[in-house]
This record gives structure tokens, sequence and C-alpha cells, in this order.
């Protein structure tokens, strides 16, 4: 369902309110060597079960090749390339049709432009990073937003 822009609007799932999550791919899903990230395809499928919804950009292009080369692509609703500078203002221009919920990146920039998690540009053989951000985007979710705690009316304590 989209709203009148177009876009695709935060809906509530069984464990809260979905989220538009953008992943970016090199050095974030896909390492130097070419080797996924450790968990990536666990983290997709809980995602995509809890009801978010997974999209994928990159700063040189259109990945969908390479989520298809590692069985990925089944997750993802939609492709987009990111915006590298004026974040916000770039995503009409490079038809992202709506502002992102969360991003995992390993530029920092971008994580401070939508909200997120960065990521480290380097995986260890242990690596669990995004295990960290599967639970940070679940507790994300949960958590009651404006409007979820309150009668229309009411007034609330602001703190």
């Amino acid at each position: 369902m989209s709203d009148q822009n177009g876009e695709r609007p935060a809906e509530k799932n069984g464990n809260g309110r979905s989220l538009n999550v953008f992943f970016d791919v090199d050095n974030t899903l896909i390492m130097w060597n070419g080797k996924l990230r450790n968990h990536t395809e666990h983290v997709f499928q809980q995602l995509k079960d809890a009801g978010h919804t997974i999209y994928v950009w990159s700063g040189v292009g259109i990945r969908r090749w390479d989520m298809k080369r590692h069985n990925l692509d089944q997750y993802v609703t939609d492709y987009f390339i990111k915006p590298l500078e004026k974040h916000h203002e770039k995503l009409d221009a490079l038809g992202v049709p709506m502002i992102p919920d969360y991003v995992i990146d390993d530029h920092k920039t971008v994580v401070d432009a939508f909200g997120g998690y960065h990521i480290p540009d380097m995986a260890k053989p242990d690596d669990e990073e995004l295990l960290k951000v599967l639970a940070d985007i679940m507790e994300m979710a949960a958590a009651p937003t404006l409007g979820d705690t309150e009668e229309p009316g009411e007034e609330v304590a602001i703190s």
C-alpha cells in the first residue's frame, strides 16, 4: 500500500512496525574478496519473516547481479543507486521513492544522514556485525512511535 506520494508507509506487523531497510553492497554485504559477510542470508530471511522490506543500493550502480550470484535476490524488493552526497536531496533524482528507515553502510556519512548502523568495512572470521544489525532493527521496530501509546487529543508529557 502506498500513500499519495507513492511512498510505502511504515505498517504494523506482529513484531511492531515494518521498516524500509537499505543495505549497501561493497564492504557491507560483500567483502573485498567477493565473499558474503557472515550471517547475511540468515539476517535477510529474519527481516523478511518479520515483515520488513529489504532494499539494496550502491554508489556504483544497481547490484542485482551480485545479489543473484549469492542467492539473495529473493529477499530484495528493489535496487537503487545510492546518493554519495546531499543524501536526502538526491533521493528523487536517483528514483528512490521513500526515505530509508534504516541503512547499513560502511560509510558513516550515509548512516548519519538516514540513521542505522555504521558497519566496519573489514570483517573478521568470526564477524557478527549483521547479527547486531538484526537485533537493532528488531528493537527499533518494536519500539512505540508517537501515536502508538496515546489516544488522539491526549496530552503526553515530553521529557
